[in-house]
């Protein structure tokens, strides 16, 4: 993701300021994903990637799951 202001206006938790986007980056500059397993040998696990907000007045960051709807298993 790209530093830019196209994020719908999501204020920030802390100070009220609209949050930018920005890239969350990991070690080796591999991307981030959120994972969910379940006990099991035939259970796959599920996986979002992840997306960042940063407060550009107080530095807060917010994490979410790119694809909330990837997270749930068949059977929910």
């Amino acid at each position: 993701m790209n530093d830019t202001d196209n994020n719908n206006n999501i204020k920030c938790l802390r100070c009220g300021t609209d949050m930018v986007e920005a890239n969350f980056e990991t070690y080796m500059c591999s991307q981030p994903i959120v994972k969910r397993t379940r006990k099991g040998i035939l259970s796959a696990p599920v996986q979002s990637g992840v997306n960042c907000l940063v407060c550009r007045k107080c530095g807060y960051i917010e994490l979410r799951a790119a694809e909330p709807h990837k997270l749930k298993f068949r059977t929910e």
